[in-house]
């Protein structure tokens, strides 16, 4: 009788228990389709007190996101290189960032984080729900100058996005041609204060040279909020809710 090596026959019994343990093949036979209708034989029964919660809460809510702050000169729409809407936004960051920290020397909001226009006419509460659904906060970064020529080379790559006002953006062929902020050139050894979201701060939407920022401060505040609450302060100074394009991002062809 030949020896069988010990290796050889663990081999062999792992083979054969593997082959057992493998998964069998299964052929469809036949397929039988039924419909059921969904009526009210499957709902559970009605929580009275539940019930009553939720109606109330909808009420109130309804209520609230129904109610007019404020109304618009004109149609607001969002895209690029630049748009009322973008322009209306990255506009109404840096004034509230300049009131709550002073300086600022420009803001930037992506547009794809603004879901919606802003019709002409009235404007609800619901409106900027819509407009600016995500729980984003407003924070101010330090962002070294060479980090915001950096930042500005990758707005150059993606043709615009919602930049603040005081801003002088110059773009041929997706790259940057000139870039001046207040006014001025670029100061690499600066730090320059910048208005924007947490989102983009941590270098979202493609935005990494925000996250080169020596400093960051949360204001804790949603934009949504922010905007909500400047639209208000326009109202009660009968304003209408108006924007403007401009030379903050010009597109040579």
């Amino acid at each position: 009788m030949k020896k069988v090596n010990l290796k050889t026959g663990l081999f062999f019994i792992a083979v054969i228990l593997l082959t057992a343990c493998a998964e069998k093949q299964y052929v469809v036979k036949d397929i039988e389709v039924t419909r059921v209708e969904m009526n009210s034989a499957w709902e559970p029964a009605t929580n009275t007190e539940m019930r009553t919660l939720v109606d109330s809460l909808k009420a109130k809510m309804t209520e609230e996101t129904q109610t007019v702050i404020g109304t618009t000169a004109r149609t607001l729409t969002k895209g690029k290189p630049q748009s009322l809407l973008g322009n209306f936004t990255a506009d109404a960051i840096f004034d509230y960032a300049t009131g709550l920290w002073g300086t600022i020397d420009f803001a930037v909001i992506n547009i794809g984080g603004i879901r919606s226009i802003l019709n002409q006419g009235q404007v609800t509460a619901g409106n900027m729900y819509e407009t600016f659904p995500f729980d984003n906060r407003i924070v101010l970064l330090e962002l070294p100058g060479r980090a915001v020529k950096d930042f500005f080379d990758s707005i150059a790559q993606r043709e615009g996005e919602g930049l603040s006002k005081n801003i002088e953006l110059v773009i041929k062929n997706k790259t940057l041609l000139s870039l001046k902020i207040g006014g001025q050139d670029v100061d690499e050894d600066k730090i320059y204060f910048v208005a924007t979201v947490d989102y983009l701060a941590e270098g979202n939407d493609r935005m990494e040279a925000l996250t080169k920022a020596v400093k960051v401060t949360d204001s804790n505040r949603l934009i949504r909020d922010v905007l909500i609450e400047y639209v208000k302060k326009q109202t009660v100074e009968n304003k209408a809710i108006d924007s403007n394009l401009d030379n903050r991002i010009t597109i040579l062809q």
